[in-house]
C-alpha cells in the first residue's frame, strides 16, 4: 500500500488550524471529501528521498501555528520499511513538494517521506482543510 491510499485506511484525520483541532472519523463526509482530494494530488506525485527528519518537541511546537492535517491509524503500518501510526503534514497552498512526519512509539521523530507533487500543488487540499 502507498501514501495516496494508506489514508484511506486511518480511523480520524485532525485537522490544526494555527492550533486549533478538528477531527472528522473515517466515513464522516468531510472526512471522505480530505482523502478524496488527498488521493487526487497525489494521483500523478513521486515519492522521493526525504530532505528532512522530525524531531518531536520542534514538530509538535510547529504545529500551533499554520495549518496541519494528520491521519491517525488504529495499528502500525509500514512503508519502504519506514513504520508509523500517524503521518503529518504541513499543508501550504503553493507548496509542490512536502515532507510527511512519521509519528511511531509515541513521538513525531525520524525519517520523514518526502512527496513531489510532479505539477500540482496543495493548494485544493489547503483549501478544504480552511474552509469548514
Amino acid at each position: 500500500m502507498q501514501i495516496a491510499e494508506i489514508v484511506l485506511q486511518a480511523e480520524e484525520i485532525a485537522v490544526y488550524n494555527d492550533g486549533a483541532q478538528a477531527i472528522y472519523k473515517n466515513g464522516e463526509e468531510k472526512f471522505n471529501r480530505i482523502t478524496c482530494v488527498w488521493q487526487n494530488m497525489l494521483s500523478s506525485a513521486r515519492l522521493m528521498p526525504a530532505f528532512g527528519v522530525s524531531i518531536d518537541n520542534l514538530t509538535r511546537e510547529a504545529m500551533k501555528t499554520g495549518v496541519w492535517i494528520e491521519f491517525l491509524f488504529s495499528k502500525e503500518y509500514v512503508i519502504n520499511e519506514l513504520p508509523f501510526e500517524k503521518l503529518l503534514v504541513q499543508a501550504v497552498k503553493d507548496y509542490t513538494g512536502f515532507n510527511i512526519n512519521r509519528c511511531f512509539d509515541g513521538g513525531y521523530n525520524g525519517r520523514c517521506f518526502y512527496i513531489n507533487l510532479n505539477g500540482k500543488d496543495m493548494s485544493e487540499l489547503y483549501n478544504i482543510l480552511i474552509n469548514e
